[in-house]
């Protein structure tokens, strides 16, 4: 097996973080009083589903499973309809407009919770996803080494809460007729300053993903993602292209406006505390607002602890 390097990731209560939950937050009456505030639809990006383990430190990157149900039944009951991103990025290429209304569901790394914990929320609720795939942990018995839960890997954690899929769990999901398998590199590396490195990895990804799974022609999502810190950008994008992807998708969070090359589509990160509202400002384009504009408001909000906002209709 392939060890990818640790890379730090913004688990904790990180300044970047908490301005996004604040954001979040702040959108919410906005996006209640004023519907949409701007064109384009969203995609949404998790990573690990299960429940918290009493005694034990949050897992990061996770969503439980009955607040994933929430989000997703809120943002439906709201008038959101979950689109499969296969069928935006053929409406893209068509230059057929999608819908306002429209979200996309993603996982990145491919967790074994993914098809024990989330695909029955998704049947249930009759929503696509897109699931992907770092292959060279598959059938690990190991945390991948990208994965900052320090509790990952112990006795006293259920497996299905961190570790990979099986090559069969993940045929099983890829045979779903709600789920598309995409490319998540091979190793989940840092590829920062080695795109040739790049392009071999993914070629590897996208060679397992066909010759196992079927998956002839995917789609992409760049590990970690952001452009400020080098994990994503015109670079890479191009070697995206030149190994055959469909779309690379990026970590930033914004809205998916028309005419902009799926090689630079970002992602909304769903976070434990997001709920139907929550998410559905973000959908909305308050949320971008909010954040563009924290600038004028963050003095007023130093050192008062935790936001909290009424919930109106349940937490959902």
């Amino acid at each position: 097996m392939i060890a990818a390097p640790q890379i730090q990731r913004p688990s904790g209560p990180t300044a970047s973080r908490w301005k996004a939950k604040v954001a979040a937050q702040l959108s919410r009456p906005l996006a209640a009083s004023f519907g949409r505030r701007a064109t384009g639809f969203g995609i949404l990006m998790y990573h690990r589903v299960t429940d918290s383990v009493p005694g034990v430190t949050e897992p990061t990157w996770n969503v439980p499973p009955a607040q994933f149900r929430k989000q997703l039944a809120g943002l439906i009951r709201r008038g959101f309809e979950p689109w499969r991103l296969c069928d935006v990025l053929d409406a893209s290429a068509n230059e057929t407009l999608v819908p306002g209304n429209a979200f996309v569901v993603t996982f990145d790394d491919g967790y074994a919770n993914n098809y024990f914990e989330a695909l029955p929320i998704l049947e249930s609720l009759d929503v696509p996803a897109t699931v992907f795939i770092s292959t060279a942990y598959l059938d690990s018995d190991q945390p991948f080494p990208s994965d900052d839960w320090e509790a990952a890997g112990r006795s006293d954690v259920p497996k299905r809460a961190w570790r990979p899929l099986t090559t069969e769990e993940c045929r099983a999901l890829g045979s779903h007729p709600l789920i598309d398998l995409g490319c998540h590199t091979h190793t989940h590396d840092d590829f920062r300053g080695r795109p040739d490195d790049l392009l071999s990895d993914l070629k590897i990804n996208a060679d397992i993903l066909n010759e196992e799974f079927g998956v002839a022609d995917p789609m992409f999502a760049f590990p970690y993602g952001t452009k400020a810190t080098g994990f994503s950008g015109p670079v890479f994008a191009d070697i995206a292209q030149r190994a055959g992807m469909r779309c690379a998708l990026t970590t930033e969070d914004e809205l998916v406006p028309r005419g902009r090359t799926p090689f630079d589509w970002g992602r909304f990160t769903a976070e434990a505390d997001d709920n139907g509202a929550t998410l559905a400002a973000k959908l909305s384009g308050w949320y971008e607002v909010v954040k563009e504009s924290w600038h004028f408001v963050r003095g007023g909000f130093k050192n008062t602890g935790p936001i909290h906002v009424a919930q109106t209709g349940g937490d959902s």
